[in-house]
């Protein structure tokens, strides 16, 4: 006998199929999900060429793996994923923007209810006219001219009163902006100029936004922000125009265009550039937060401070309270009172003994006089001998002292520098012979004179003239 679902149980695939018009049974998304994964999957079981525009929806460095969109001229998008893809991104050197092939198959994601292309095979379309391709030769162009130098930007001002915002009214990165700037400081007022943020005619409004606030001068600095998107919504900021206009303001402009991935041709000319709306109201409310932490800083030194010396005093204040509890005025007059009654008997009692004890300090001072003079003649009667028996020890040394200097000057006498210090000198031949006679030293001979200070080496010439006579 054939069997029956139960009138509780849920309605098949099958019944919802034939029953699609009955309100009774409706169909869930998981429902609608898994009859579209099964299609998919029967359907287009096989792998296939595909070619777009390549654009990074998620592009960390943390993971290997791939997750972008690919985008036709119909601005038609298809999620892609690339199990290891980020390899052949360094090796094929493909950028976000860049026209690519990919092989794969197509896949239905069925908790999210999305398609996306699971790719195989990556290859980068060489020789295309990609729109990253057209704005690296326009920044190569601009960077020839100097645009891009560092020297020529202007330092953004660490504590800007009013700031320019050009910026879609409703664009989430404007909000984000005020709202984090509002969040880090109060000290920040803002100047909105409204334009609009992508599509045909943007950049002219952002140009015209720009030299408005620039022009008007009430401003210290100009931020140009919007949040994310792919790169055709972004496109407006890589015009020449706006980059060439962004490079001829007078006033400092900061820049921050979608998120970290995202880079645009205003970023290179701006001044300076934020990764996000969110980053942009850090940079410049930076100087308001530091100097705001060092006020609280020295707040909350001085509360510290404060409490150290209140705490002291109150101490202080609780000692002197208590050391007053413990002492009674009146009794501490009272003894006060007492110990000078006592030092005013005492002072009586002295003055009443003086005399007998100044008479008794005179008597002892005499007897140590007469003890001390005793002494001291003593003293002097033992110098007094010990000078007379150094007197006789010294009589005979003093005759020897004279002997040894007759002996001394006889001596100097005898001795043959004194009579070569008065002029003469002593003649030695080449052995050191004194030479006495003149046979004893023949013409040639050579002599060596000692005289008084020093000594000369002398040749005996023949005579030339009669011998005097001796």
């Amino acid at each position: 006998m054939p069997t029956f679902p139960s009138p509780d149980a849920p309605p098949s695939l099958a019944q919802r199929l034939f029953a699609r018009h009955d309100p009774s049974l409706p169909w869930t998304v998981s429902e609608v999900a898994q009859l579209v994964a099964a299609v998919v999957k029967r359907e287009m079981n096989f792998s296939f060429w595909i070619c777009g525009e390549l654009t990074f929806t998620k592009h960390a460095s943390s993971t290997p793996h791939l997750f972008a969109e690919l985008r036709d001229e119909q601005k038609s998008t298809c999620p892609l994923v690339f199990f290891g893809g980020q390899r052949i991104l360094q090796e094929q050197e493909i950028q976000s923007g860049d026209r690519v092939f990919a092989f794969g198959t197509l896949s239905f994601y069925q908790p999210a209810a999305k398609f996306q292309f699971l790719a195989q095979k990556l290859h980068k379309v060489e020789g295309e006219n990609t729109l990253m391709q057209i704005m690296r030769k326009t920044l190569a162009r601009l960077t020839e001219e100097g645009l891009v130098d560092q020297s020529r930007k202007k330092t953004i001002p660490p504590f800007p009163r009013r700031v320019g915002v050009v910026s879609s009214l409703d664009a989430a990165g404007c909000r984000d902006f005020l709202t984090t700037c509002f969040s880090y400081t109060s000290c920040l007022s803002f100047l909105l100029a409204p334009s609009r943020v992508q599509g045909e005619g943007a950049a002219a409004d952002i140009l015209a936004a720009i030299r408005l606030l620039d022009e008007s001068g009430e401003c210290d600095l100009i931020v140009v922000t919007r949040g994310g998107g792919s790169i055709q919504d972004l496109w407006c900021f890589n015009d020449e125009a706006l980059a060439r206009g962004i490079a001829a303001a007078h006033t400092p402009i900061l820049t921050a265009i979608g998120h970290e991935r995202d880079d645009t041709l205003v970023d290179h000319v701006a001044d300076a550039f934020a990764i996000t709306p969110t980053k942009a109201a850090e940079t410049i409310t930076r100087g308001y937060v530091q100097l705001q932490n060092t006020l609280q800083g020295l707040r909350e030194k001085a509360k510290s401070l404060y409490q150290h010396r209140l705490t002291l005093s109150r101490t202080r204040w609780e000692h002197c309270r208590n050391s007053l509890s413990r002492r009674d005025p009146l009794r501490e007059l009272a003894d006060r009172k007492a110990r000078f009654v006592t030092d005013m008997e005492r002072l009586y009692r002295l003055l009443a003994d003086l005399p007998q004890r100044q008479r008794q300090h005179l008597i002892t001072l005499q007897d140590r006089l007469l003890h001390h003079q005793k002494l001291l003649l003593r003293e002097k009667r033992e110098s007094l001998t010990l000078l007379k028996t150094r007197l006789r020890t010294i009589t005979p040394l003093q005759q020897k002292r004279e002997t040894l200097a007759k002996l001394q000057t006889a001596l100097r006498t005898l001795d043959p520098t004194s009579v070569l210090k008065r002029g003469y000198s002593i003649l030695l031949d080449e052995q050191h012979n004194a030479i006495r006679q003149e046979k004893e030293a023949p013409p040639g001979t050579r002599l060596t004179a000692l005289l008084g200070k020093g000594q000369l080496t002398l040749t005996v010439d023949p005579p030339s003239s009669p011998h005097l006579s001796r």
